[in-house]
This record gives C-alpha cells, sequence and structure tokens, in this order.
C-alpha cells in the first residue's frame, strides 16, 4: 500500500511540477512580450523626444526672427520720429518767425525787463 500512495504522490507531485513549470514558463514568454512592449514604447518615446527637440529649435528660430524684425521696427520707427521731430520743430520755427513778423508789422514793442 505505500509503494502505491507513494507513486500517486510521485505522479501528483509530477502532474503539479508539469502544470507549474507551463505556467512559469507561459508568464516568462509573457514578460518577455511586455519587455519587447516596453522597448517598442521605449524607442516611441525618445523619438517623440527628438520631434520636440526639433519643435523647440524651430521656436527658437522663430524667437530670434521675430526679436530682429522687432529690432528693425524699433530702429525704423526711431528713424521715423526723429524725421517728425525735425520738421515739426522746423514748422514751429518758421510759426514764430511769422508771429514775430506780424507783431513787427503791427507795432508791437518788446516787454520790458522786471
Amino acid at each position: 500500500m505505500d509503494l502505491v500512495q507513494t507513486v500517486v504522490n510521485a505522479v501528483v507531485l509530477a502532474a503539479v511540477g508539469i502544470i507549474l513549470g507551463a505556467m512559469v514558463h507561459g508568464l516568462r514568454e509573457e514578460f518577455k512580450g511586455l519587455r519587447a512592449d516596453f522597448n517598442g514604447l521605449r524607442g516611441e518615446f525618445n523619438g517623440l523626444r527628438g520631434e520636440f527637440n526639433g519643435l523647440r529649435g524651430e521656436f527658437n528660430g522663430l524667437r530670434a526672427e521675430v526679436n530682429a524684425e522687432i529690432s528693425d521696427l524699433r530702429q525704423e520707427l526711431r528713424e521715423e520720429f526723429r524725421t517728425e521731430i525735425g520738421s515739426v520743430r522746423r514748422e514751429i520755427a518758421d510759426l514764430r518767425s511769422d508771429l514775430t513778423q506780424v507783431a513787427l508789422a503791427v507795432g508791437a514793442r518788446p516787454r520790458a525787463s522786471p
């Protein structure tokens, strides 16, 4: 009887071992698949990182272009303001001269100094 029980225990133990081995092998294969998936995701993320770096470079280039254009516009505005201020000063000087001539024509005299 002990022999039969020992053989039955051995068969059950072998069956359980085979089942566990198959399960572990299946898990191992699943983990390999997951590892491959994660490696694929890592590659995709690295690709996205490269694209973002490319976009960053493009934005930096655009920023430099915009700053250059703003600088050019500032320079143009300064030159235009200088020209306009010069014109206004000339017109004021002409007006002053005209007013002086009108005043002299009507006989106005300079104010006495206090």
